[in-house]
This record gives structure tokens, C-alpha cells and sequence, in this order.
């Protein structure tokens, strides 16, 4: 499309993998009477870490009772409603949504018509864009990512999402679906997709999604609870809180401006750089406008996100408050560590990189590790977390309680007892935790098309028969 706008586009937005506050239907009629021309939502991220991806197991969130009365209003209305859905994003997280989406219009006598995207890549599609090239290179340098991507990295992975961009959710909104539902996706994109469809410039819809993508976070008081309203037009948009006692202020919107951002007013994305270097932040009659940003084109990459299975977590904790024992916390750990790596039964584990094993005291440097520039216990108690990661789970939980037990009796300088100077919370006092995962792949993917990884399903729901329970089948070509 080109040429302005005719008319500025409206977009209510929150998240959706968080419960609502419980004024969320005064809000969105306070929307709506504004005017609402999309109801948008992320429902993804990568901010739990690589397990829920690579386990595939879902995040305790109904995310389909979270969106039902956004859902309930867009339908009333007519406008669509744009969702990213199941935390990871592959196709079991958001197979497992769309079956609590199909119950949520059942129950409610909805049949609407929506356009899924599924965001996970087989193996063989992309072990088939490595072998050809271009190279697919780290998000970040230092991150210890391999550079380049090979086909064994791809091999060794469980799952792969690629980050939907606005572009996909474009081409399913053209179809005039009652609404998009995606899996994995760009938070911003979703919030893109719409405006950048009527016209309205890339760098507005960009630094639009930016404030939008969190829904009430970027308000004063900030609640993800809570929803966020914005119309965008040709020039800026403005900004405003559909809840009565929470409003967006210039200081809450730049603040959130720095959010999910190593630079101060560059942030890069899919096909370019939202640039913020220029923006500029006034207060209105209801709002906050926002205007100036800048949009720099780069060559399109998808950012890829994949799981790789590291082994099996156990977990010990231990709380002390001897003084005599505070003071040399570290030391005390740090033996207890020595000993239990050194054993004849963990030795070759361990020389092999099938046994890994931490302590954090909490109190002392459990957050920061070896940048914590404080050396000693400043209170009267800490917590000692002994954490195991092992190739099987038994090995695990062996090693832990192993330390456990070195830390519990094991002799300190000044020790006045035998033993029993930690205290044990927990029981058993190990516990075994899960299988643990690593971002193994975190690269960019070169592409010349940003919507052919991601096809449309338009679905009628509920669905009456459910998706393939072979994700293969689903699987775009890259």
C-alpha cells in the first residue's frame, strides 16, 4: 500500500500469558467507546529460558480464559483479534492453546474464522537452509553460540521456533479472518501488522509495538494485568490507559522504551532498525503523544530459537546462621564442591562433562556469581543452593546428596559442634527437578522472503477434528 492513511488505526493491547486485572471489562469498554480497530497480544517469549521449548511442556497459564473477554469484545465489534500463543511457541505449546480456544468458542456458541501460523521448523528444513547457505550466524557475539550454525548443531537440537515477524500476520489479516493466531512470534510484529497494512509508517507501527507489546507494563503504576490503548496515525501515535488509576506519563513510556534493549535508541529487528534517537514524548488531552522515530531497512533474518537437552537437575538446599560459618561461607562451599567433583565415583563423570555441579549462597553472591564485587555475609542467615546437573538422574541426585552431606558434617575452621550447623528445609533433602535445556541455537537466518517460512491455515472454530499430531506435517519449507 502506499500514500497516508486516511484514517489512524486503533489497537487495544495486553498480554496474554497473564491473568487479567479485575477491571478488564471496564477497561475494554472504555476502549472501545475510544474507538478499537485490533485487539493484539503476545502470548510468547523466551524470558523462562530454553526449558519450556525443549521439553515442550506448557507453562501453568490459561491463556485462552485470558484472552475470552478481548476475544468476547472483538467478536462484538467486528474487528480482528491478533494473538501469539503458548509461551515457546512450537506446535505442541500452541496445539495445546488452540484445544483450550476451541472449548472457550464452544462454550460460548463463537464460530469465528482464524488465520494460524505456526512458527516451529523441522530439522530437515533447516538443516537444509545451513548446507546451502547463507551462513546463519549468532544473535550475539560472546554468547558462546556456534558460529556458524552446522547441520550437527541442528541434529542435536529438540525443538525450533522462528520468530514470526509482522509480514505473516499481514498476509492472514488480508484474508479477513475474524482474527490471527500465531505461534511463535516478534511481540512488536503482532502490534505492526495491522497498521503497516492501512499505511501507516514502519517506524511508527515499530515504536507503537514497543509500547504496546507489554500491555499495562509501560503505565504508571505498570501492571501486565492491565491493557494498553494507542492510536497510530501518519505522524506519531498517542497513548492512552483505558483503567481508571493507572495513566501513561513521558517518564513510564521512555522508561519502557529501554526495555528487552542492549542500546539506548537502537533496537534491531526483522528487515531493519527502529531507530529512537529523534522520538520526542508530549503530553495531550488524555495521553501521551509520541512522535520522531526512524526506521533504518537491513537485509530480512529470522531469529531462530532452539532447545538442546544439557542432562537431568537435582537440588539440595541448606540454610546457615552460625556466625563462625557465615564468615567463611564461600570457602566452606567451595570445599564441599572440590570434595564431591574429586570422588572416585564422580571423577570420570565429571572429567567426561557428564556431571556439573554449583553452589549458590543466597546472601552472598548466588545472583552475580564471580562479578559480585561483595566477598562476605552481611546478615545474620543465607541459603545454600547445591545445584546438580548430570547425564542421567540418578547420577544427579547421588552427586547432590553427596555434597549435601559434605555440607551438612563436613569440618570448618572454628567449628564448635561435630555437626548439624546448616539446617535442611527440604525434604528429601534432594529433590529431583527435570531435564535441563540451553539456547544452543540462537542465530539469525538469512531469508529473501519473510512470509514463505509461515503459511496461513485459515480454520473455522471450534475445530470439529483435531491438528495433525505430526508437527512434520505442519512444517513450512524455508
Amino acid at each position: 500500500m502506499s500514500g497516508l492513511p486516511v484514517e489512524p488505526v486503533r489497537l487495544l493491547g495486553f498480554v496474554n500469558h497473564i491473568a487479567p486485572s479485575a477491571d478488564v471489562e471496564e477497561a475494554i469498554a472504555r476502549a472501545f467507546e475510544w474507538g478499537v480497530d485490533a485487539v493484539v497480544a503476545q502470548g510468547t517469549g523466551s524470558d523462562w529460558g530454553p526449558y519450556w521449548l525443549g521439553s515442550g511442556e506448557q507453562v501453568a497459564a490459561n491463556q485462552a480464559a485470558n484472552v475470552e473477554p478481548y476475544v468476547r469484545a472483538a467478536l462484538e465489534h467486528g474487528v480482528p483479534f491478533v494473538f501469539s500463543f503458548g509461551i515457546a511457541g512450537g506446535d505442541v505449546h500452541l496445539e495445546s492453546c488452540l484445544r483450550r480456544f476451541d472449548e472457550m468458542c464452544e462454550r460460548n456458541g463463537w464460530r469465528p474464522r482464524v488465520g494460524v501460523i505456526r512458527s516451529e521448523l523441522s530439522r530437515a528444513d533447516l538443516r537444509a537452509a545451513v548446507e546451502q547457505g547463507p551462513p546463519v550466524v549468532p544473535c550475539a557475539a560472546g554468547a558462546g553460540l556456534a558460529d556458524p550454525l552446522t547441520v550437527e548443531d541442528v541434529d542435536q537440537v529438540e525443538r525450533v521456533v522462528a520468530l514470526i515477524g509482522p509480514e505473516p500476520v499481514m498476509a492472514g489479516l488480508e484474508q479477513g479472518v475474524d482474527g490471527v493466531i500465531t505461534g511463535r512470534a516478534l511481540d512488536i510484529g503482532l502490534f505492526m501488522a495491522l497498521p503497516m497494512l492501512r499505511g501507516i509508517p514502519t517506524a511508527i507501527a515499530a515504536h507503537a509495538g514497543k509500547m504496546l507489546e507489554c500491555g499495562g507494563l509501560a503505565l504508571e503504576p505498570g501492571d501486565s494485568g492491565r491493557c494498553i490503548w494507542a492510536s497510530l496515525d501518519a505522524t506519531g501515535f498517542t497513548v492512552r490507559s483505558p483503567h481508571e488509576g493507572a495513566a501513561p506519563t513521558i517518564r513510564s513510556l521512555v522508561s519502557h522504551t529501554f526495555y528487552e534493549r542492549s542500546h539506548p535508541t537502537q533496537e534491531d529487528n526483522p528487515g531493519g532498525t527502529l531507530d529512537l534517537s529523534a522520538a520526542t514524548y508530549a503530553e495531550v488531552d488524555g495521553g501521551i503523544r509520541c512522535e520522531g522515530a526512524q526506521w533504518h531497512e537491513a537485509p530480512y533474518t529470522l531469529l531462530l530459537e532452539g532447545a538442546r537437552r544439557e542432562g537431568f537437575r537435582a537440588v539440595s538446599l541448606l540454610g546457615v546462621r552460625e556466625p563462625a560459618l557465615l564468615e567463611q561461607a564461600r570457602s566452606w562451599t567451595d570445599a564441599a564442591e572440590q570434595a564431591t567433583l574429586t570422588a572416585p565415583r564422580f571423577a570420570q563423570a565429571v572429567a567426561e562433562g557428564r556431571l556439573r555441579l554449583h553452589t549458590r549462597i543466597f546472601g552472598l553472591d548466588a545472583v552475580l556469581g564471580d562479578l559480585e564485587p561483595h566477598h562476605a555475609v552481611t546478615g545474620h542467615e543465607a541459603g545454600v543452593l547445591v545445584d546438580v546437573v548430570a547425564d542421567t538422574a540418578e547420577l544427579a541426585q547421588e552427586a547432590a546428596y553427596y555434597a549435601f552431606i559434605r555440607l551438612f558434617i563436613g569440618p570448618y575452621p572454628g567449628r564448635k559442634t561435630t555437626a548439624g550447623n546448616a539446617a535442611a528445609p527440604l525434604m528429601p533433602v534432594v529433590v529431583p527437578v527435570s531435564d535441563v535445556y540451553s539456547f544452543s541455537i540462537y542465530h539469525l537466518l538469512p531469508v529473501a522472503d519473510p512470509v514463505a517460512a509461515f503459511p496461513v491455515d485459515v480454520t473455522a472454530f471450534p475445530r470439529r477434528v483435531s491438528a495433525p499430531s505430526n508437527p512434520e506435517v505442519a512444517h513450512a519449507a524455508l
